[in-house]
């Protein structure tokens, strides 16, 4: 007799052949669930990697990466630092600094199959051409960027005390492009002449800053700004900016051959040396390697200066036209200025406060009889402690002046005499002794 469970048994095998042999069932992705189908997901692969950029001191660049895969996720860091907010496929960096030359960019990309890390794209800091002309004169190994100072009459002889001819030089101590802002301290006068006395004194440059008189010394903070160069003057306390410049479109020129048969410009901005004949050698001539810098400079900012009214002073207790009085009082009364050929009144120009300081502004600009310079500026007044100054306002993005040169002797005026200079000029070592070599005076 056959047992019931051993008959169920065969019954339940047979039932599965059955079941089998009519095709019933599905698919097992492995997942232990009968139907269900996944696409395979890859980890991502770069495909283009970013590439290194020079840039300019206040530039920007962009870096890109091209990858494959699906659901992409990006992350930039910079010397191995997660870049904040930069999680696309391209990043632009801000504008760069010196403290930027040599950074390291990178770009992690990652999906739920993996991740894959960018090859280095590196950042350097470039020279413009005008500042790699500025640094040929003013970096060691060079000897340094020189100036002429003189006071030399356009023809005739020269009277000591009066006249006088020195020159000074800056050098940089490293570049501003990869090591920041650089000092620059002019070193002390060198008589350029044998017969003249070096001044004495002379009169010190004042601005209104701060909210009161800022002598300026002879140091300077030199950076660079896009493809120019920014020079900041210092108040004598070395610190505090009182003043700053752009130069640009710098331009070197050789000097060869004969030292009175210098370039136009150059004998130009140098003028009573070249005009005068009894202050040259006119056999003396260029040594090798001679040559000058020419550059435009451009105001940045505002720029107050500070005169004295009456007795002339060296230091910040410059002499007030009016005293124990009011801006408003002294100008609605009228103040006469003996430079400018003009009263000036309130009604002439309009008050502005700077720094806390009540100042008036004349509309319109100082004559050139006054300034004898092609540098555009409006005559001052200012309240401080009190007392009534004045002084002159060269704006934001003025074209500075560089000097005069003496065009037509027979003008019937200074103004006529004179041709104004917007260009200013620096000389290398050789240029300097080959000139100094040349003096007769």
């Amino acid at each position: 007799m056959v047992s019931v469970k051993r008959k169920n048994a065969a019954a339940l095998a047979a039932l599965s052949v059955i079941v089998a042999a009519c095709g019933g069932g599905g698919s097992d992705d492995g997942s232990g669930k009968a139907g269900a189908s996944t696409a395979t997901v890859e980890a991502p692969v770069i495909a283009t990697q970013p590439v290194s950029a020079s840039v300019l001191t206040d530039g920007t660049t962009l870096f890109t990466v091209v990858a494959t895969g699906t659901g992409l996720g990006y992350q930039w860091k910079k010397n191995g630092v997660a870049i904040a907010g930069a999680t696309t496929a391209s990043y632009q960096t801000p504008a760069v600094t010196f403290a930027d030359n040599g950074a390291q960019y990178t770009v992690v990309v990652t999906n739920s199959a993996g991740t894959v890390t960018s090859a280095v794209a590196q950042l350097t800091l470039q020279l413009s051409a005008n500042q790699q002309a500025f640094e040929n004169l003013i970096l060691p190994p060079n000897a340094g960027s020189y100036y002429l100072h003189w006071n030399l009459n356009y023809s005739g002889g020269q009277t000591s005390g009066v006249n006088y001819a020195y020159s000074d030089y800056g050098l940089l101590p490293a570049s501003p492009l990869t090591n920041g802002p650089q000092s620059n301290a002019q070193s002390a006068p060198r008589n350029f002449t044998n017969t003249l006395a070096l001044p004495t004194s002379s009169s010190a440059t004042r601005v209104l800053k701060n909210g009161g008189v800022l002598v300026v010394g002879s140091s300077s903070k030199v950076t660079y700004v896009s493809s120019d160069v920014r020079v900041d003057s210092l108040a004598v306390d070395n610190t505090t900016v009182a003043y700053s410049e752009v130069r640009s479109n710098y331009e070197t020129v050789p000097l060869t051959g004969l030292v009175t048969a210098a370039p136009a410009d150059f004998a130009h901005f140098h003028n009573s040396f070249f005009s005068n004949a009894n202050i040259l050698n006119a056999t003396a001539t260029y040594a090798a390697g001679s040559s000058y810098l020419k550059f435009a400079q451009t105001n940045k900012g505002d720029r107050y200066n500070v005169f004295d009214c009456t007795t002339a002073t060296t230091g910040a207790a410059v002499t007030p036209c009016r005293v124990n009085t009011t801006l408003t009082a002294a100008m609605t009364a009228g103040i006469v200025s003996n430079s400018d050929g003009t009263t000036y009144v309130l009604a002439n120009g309009t008050v502005r406060t700077v720094d806390g300081v009540s100042v008036w502004v004349a509309t319109n600009p100082r004559p050139q009889s006054a300034t004898l310079s092609s540098t555009v500026q409006y005559r001052i007044y200012f309240e401080l402690g009190g007392n009534v100054y004045t002084g002159a306002l060269t704006k934001d993005g003025t074209l500075l002046g560089g000097g005069y040169y003496v065009s037509n002797p027979a003008g019937a005026t200074a103004v006529d005499r004179l041709t104004f200079l917007p260009f200013d000029i620096r000389m290398n070592k050789a240029a300097h002794d080959s000139l100094l070599a040349a003096m007769k005076i």
